[in-house]
């Protein structure tokens, strides 16, 4: 019998670079003076206490301009719950994927049984292994749905939390001596162990429910946290991790699951302990606007890229899998665009492509998103260009990475990312520019030069010239 093992560990966003790099040689492209501003702290998840109970003043030149900087008025810390900021086509720690950013992660990475594949990225930001093969002669047993309150209806019902596991494989698999936690050490206290003898078979569903704490009756010994996020894992009676998931207790207060069954993203759904996974009647997926959600698949609401007041001038407005507007292929008229960049040393390029010189005093360059809800208190990774700053017409400006004076301080993924130039009154967006996995290791440039240009992976690195 073979078994199938793949991990969903997050895997945090690389160390930001500290020092300015030098500009390639050419003509001397100009630089920025960026203001130090304070590191964004994440507060730790709230933790189950125990089985089935949740608690709770330098000078810059650009072009032939000469300025003085001005300062960040944000520099307060901030704190961001966890899980917030799924949707931004950023991958967090606490996720294990965001968009087309899946941490340089294939279907063979997360799962050296499948022959290949392609691998994307859910609505909840895990991974939808949808497209992965696996051989016919494997099992594959995942955590497939489970509920932060109780099951509703059969024999288990108003017994506490639960959580199924599925067999999406061909084969029988042996769960002997296999651990299921919410805790990454596995301590006994807080670890459930498969006992002896246990079997799941294809196309099986096993169901365990929480412990209850008087008469000690049930499975799992521990609670999962219906407020905040936490993870679950399974591992193989050798300690591999098998399955991990990073669960979102309010949605999962009725049903978290997988669509579809053992291999699909998690999502809302109706209870079907036991059953064959069923999407939510109410939920970001069913092509419905409903709630909080400003489109659902098809249904953008009647939004246009140009109706939505940011500044957008043309483009397709599409729609994300978190229910979020997506702006990716909206464009503007502005002929002073993002031009060049590269997630290795993380520089970004920006070029006039205009007559006449630009005033950026003020304007915002970052990796977040960018709508009517964007809150510069909440992104102290910005950059603030200071008052006086200016580019003159056909002049190149490059801005290197770090926390020193003249940088920005966020990082560019490797595994894809957004960066938007913008004023902050809007916010109208000047330009923005969305590049997929492994694009800008080397150059992710506009051919040619301008508001022209294509956008082309893999350019010759040209900073602070012609591309």
């Amino acid at each position: 019998m073979f078994i199938a093992v793949f991990s969903r560990r997050s895997v945090s966003l690389p160390m930001l670079p500290l020092v300015a790099m030098i500009a390639a040689c050419g003509s001397s492209p100009a630089t920025t003076e960026d203001l130090q501003t304070s590191a964004d702290t994440t507060p730790d998840a709230s933790t189950d206490t125990g089985a089935g109970t949740n608690s709770e003043a330098p000078t810059t030149t650009a072009g032939a301009q000469t300025t003085t900087a001005g300062t960040d008025a944000q520099t307060t810390s901030t704190t961001t719950p966890v899980g917030a900021d799924c949707g931004n086509d950023v991958r967090d720690p606490d996720e294990a994927c965001d968009g087309a950013d899946l941490g340089g992660q294939t279907c063979t990475s997360v799962n050296p049984s499948y022959l290949g594949g392609a691998l994307a990225c859910g609505s909840d930001c895990t991974l939808d292994e949808t497209g992965c093969v696996l051989p016919p002669d494997a099992a594959l047993v995942t955590l497939n749905e489970l509920t932060s309150e109780s099951v509703l209806v059969g024999p288990m019902a108003m017994l506490g939390d639960a959580i199924e596991l599925y067999n999406a494989g061909l084969e029988p698999a042996d769960l002997s001596g296999w651990k299921l936690s919410d805790d990454e050490t596995f301590p006994p206290e807080k670890t459930y162990v498969f006992p002896g003898g246990s079997t799941l078979g294809p196309g099986e569903f096993k169901v365990l429910h929480a412990q209850d704490a008087d008469t000690m009756t049930g499975d799992f010994p521990f609670g999962i946290n219906s407020k905040d996020t936490e993870t679950l894992i399974l591992a193989d009676a050798q300690g591999d991790v098998i399955d991990s998931v990073m669960v979102d207790g309010n949605k999962a207060a009725v049903s978290f699951c997988r669509l579809p069954d053992g291999v699909g993203a998690w999502t809302q759904c109706q209870q079907t302990f036991g059953a064959k996974n069923i999407l939510a009647p109410t939920a970001c997926g069913n092509e419905k606007i409903e709630d909080l959600e400003t489109c659902d698949g098809a249904d953008l609401g009647g939004q246009t890229c140009m109706s939505l007041g940011l500044g957008y001038t043309d483009g397709t407005l599409g729609c994300t899998g978190k229910c979020r507007l997506d702006y990716k292929k909206c464009t503007t008229d502005s002929t002073l665009v993002l031009n060049e960049l590269e997630s290795t040393l993380d520089d970004i390029e920006l070029y006039n492509g205009g007559a006449a010189t630009v005033d950026l005093s003020g304007w915002v360059l970052t990796d977040d998103r960018v709508d009517q809800l964007y809150d510069p208190a909440a992104d102290p990774d910005k950059l603030v260009f200071p008052q006086g700053t200016k580019l003159d017409a056909k002049k190149f400006l490059v801005i290197h990475a770090g926390l020193a004076p003249g940088q920005h301080p966020f990082g560019l993924g490797s595994g894809g990312d957004t960066v938007t130039l913008f004023k902050l009154d809007g916010p109208t967006i000047i330009d923005s520019v969305t590049y997929d996995t492994d694009e800008a290791l080397v150059s992710y440039c506009r051919k040619p030069s301008g508001p022209g240009g294509a956008w082309t992976p893999d350019c010759t690195p040209t900073m602070g010239m012609a591309n």
